[in-house]
């Protein structure tokens, strides 16, 4: 087990014990129509995240971009590498919208991810 391993184990250990709440992730798909006439099917997918949610920091709020109402999201990996206009739904309330990926640590193999996510 080399030290990214170790490090990863770590994280979904404490996110096992302190996670907060129903966290999903929501992936879209589309896929195009069976001839070029024809619309294309738009699905999500939902995937379960042992995640924190707290409000952001300020570090992160700089008015523009990211604002005092954003949440900031620390999960473990999931399945598929969180991208920007992923949704996301907490205790099952209104769709949030992936505005900032950070993988933990910057480089090397990502042990979590820090997402801010805008409620609006």
């Amino acid at each position: 087990m080399n030290y990214y391993d170790r490090i990863e184990a770590s994280h979904r250990r404490l996110l096992a014990q302190y996670g907060q709440g129903n966290v999903e992730i929501g992936r879209t798909t589309t896929t195009p129509g069976a001839t070029e006439f024809d619309p294309p099917t738009t699905s999500t997918v939902f995937e379960p995240l042992r995640a924190v949610v707290q409000g952001v920091g300020l570090e992160y709020a700089d008015g523009s971009s990211v604002r005092s109402s954003d949440l900031t999201v620390q999960c473990g990996v999931p399945s598929i590498a969180p991208d920007l206009g992923n949704k996301l739904r907490i205790d099952g309330g209104p769709f949030l919208s992936v505005t900032q990926v950070d993988p933990v640590p910057a480089a090397g193999n990502p042990v979590g991810y820090i997402l801010i996510v805008s409620r609006g």
